[in-house]
């Protein structure tokens, strides 16, 4: 189970390479698929890391919004799986690790300001 869920993540991993807010915007949050989902999560919590780290500028918009729109789309990928918190925090910190080491910050703050809007348009 661990090495199809490791792949599972190295394959959102590659997909997220050629992934951007216009290609991001053409889906809503209702349709996105458990996969967006934790992939929204990670993009969210590796752009808090790199605000923190001072890798990335202090976004006060991004900052404010993170966390919940982070927590909306984690339990939009977990809750209908029936994925444990455990697991499901595991899966984004696989994934954001990945991601901090593949994709540009400005790349990652276009992804995280749109993962946010459908967030904030769920109505969750």
């Amino acid at each position: 189970m661990r090495g199809a869920c490791t792949v599972m993540v190295a394959a959102l991993a590659s997909a997220l390479a050629g992934c951007s807010a216009e290609s991001a915007g053409a889906i809503s949050f209702g349709a996105m698929s458990h996969d967006d989902h934790l992939r929204c999560a990670a993009q969210i919590s590796s752009y808090d890391r790199l605000m923190a780290s001072g890798e990335a500028e202090r976004d006060p918009q991004i900052v404010s919004k993170s966390l919940v729109a982070l927590m909306t789309h984690l339990n939009a990928y977990a809750i209908p799986q029936g994925i444990g918190e455990p697991e499901a925090f595991a899966a984004l910190n696989q994934l954001r690790d990945e991601l901090l080491g593949s994709v540009q910050p400005g790349e990652l703050r276009a992804a995280v300001v749109a993962c946010i809007e459908y967030a904030e348009k769920s109505g969750v």
